[in-house]
C-alpha cells in the first residue's frame, strides 16, 4: 500500500470516553468509521452500569431474565465466567464496588473494540488504530512509518509515559487506579489490591489484554509474577516503589523506556 493513501481519522466520546479511530487502505470504505462508532453505541446502550435502562442494569434489577438478554450480552458473560476461572477468580464479573452486580466492564470495552476491527478490514482497512482511554487495538503502520508507537502513561506522572510499545499488529490493555480511582478490587477480599499502581497487558485479543490487565491489577504486586507467566502475552507492571516490571514477552516491543520516554 502507498504512504500517500490517506488515513481517516475521528473522534467521539463514548462510553464516557474519548475513542479516537484511525484507519486506511487502498480501496477503504471511510464511511465505516461511522459504522464503527454506530456499533460503540450500541455497546454503551445495552452493558453500561450507569443506564437505568440498559441491559445489564434491568439484568442486576431482575427485571430481565438473563435468557432473553440479548445474544451479545449471554456470550460477554460465558466470556467473563471462562475468564473468571482461568484467572483463579481475580477477573469477576460479578466483583465490583459498591455493589456486586454484574458489571462486565472490565471484558467489555477491549471486547467491543476488538469486534470493531472487523468493521474496518470488512471495509478495506489495511492499516488502523482503534483507542479507547488508551486502551488499543493496531493493524499495520502509520503512512510513512515501520509501526505504531502507543506511550504507557505514567500512573503518577500524568504528562509522562512509563514506556513506548511499537507494534505493527496487535493489543494493548492498561489497568489501574489513576484515572477511575478504586474502581477495581480483589474478589476474594472485597479491598483495592495494594503494592501496584498500574498494569498493562500486550497481546493480540484486546477483549483478553483488558480482562487479564483488571486480573493482575487485582492480584496486587504477585500480578506481576502471573502476568509475565501468560502465553502469548507481554506485561508491564508498575509498583507503588516505583519499579517497573517488564515480561519478556514485551521487550520486543519496547521502543524506549522510561528514562528514555520521560
Amino acid at each position: 500500500m502507498s504512504a500517500a493513501v490517506p488515513m481517516t481519522r475521528s473522534i467521539e466520546e463514548v462510553m464516557g470516553i474519548p475513542v479516537i479511530v484511525e484507519a486506511g487502505g487502498e480501496g477503504f470504505d471511510a464511511g465505516s468509521v461511522g459504522r464503527v462508532f454506530e456499533w460503540l453505541r450500541f455497546v454503551d446502550r445495552t452493558f453500561s452500569t450507569y443506564k437505568a435502562d440498559s441491559e445489564i442494569s434491568r439484568i442486576n434489577r431482575g427485571e430481565l431474565p438473563l435468557e432473553q438478554a440479548h445474544m451479545s450480552v449471554r456470550a460477554v458473560l460465558r466470556r467473563c465466567e471462562r475468564l473468571r476461572e482461568l484467572t483463579g477468580g481475580y477477573f469477576d464479573a460479578a466483583c465490583r464496588p459498591p455493589a456486586p452486580d454484574l458489571d462486565p466492564s472490565g471484558f467489555v470495552k477491549g471486547w467491543a473494540l476488538q469486534q470493531a476491527t472487523r468493521i474496518l478490514r470488512r471495509a478495506g482497512a489495511q492499516r488502523y488504530s482503534l483507542n479507547a482511554g488508551g486502551d488499543v487495538c493496531l493493524a499495520g503502520a502509520p503512512p510513512g512509518q515501520d509501526a505504531w508507537q502507543v506511550g504507557v502513561q505514567h500512573p503518577r506522572e500524568r504528562q509522562a509515559v512509563a514506556a513506548v510499545l511499537a507494534l505493527r499488529d496487535g493489543a494493548i490493555a492498561t489497568s489501574g487506579a489513576y484515572e477511575r480511582g478504586a474502581h477495581i478490587v480483589d474478589p476474594h477480599t472485597g479491598r483495592p489490591p495494594e503494592g501496584v499502581l498500574s498494569v498493562t497487558i500486550v497481546g493480540s485479543d484486546l477483549a483478553l489484554a483488558d480482562a487479564y490487565a483488571t486480573a493482575a491489577y487485582a492480584m496486587g504486586r504477585a500480578g506481576a509474577r502471573w502476568a509475565a507467566r501468560l502465553p502469548g502475552h507481554g506485561a508491564i507492571v508498575i509498583l507503588d516503589d516505583d519499579t517497573i516490571s517488564y515480561s519478556a514477552g514485551v521487550e520486543r516491543f519496547l521502543a524506549c523506556g522510561p528514562k528514555e520516554a520521560a
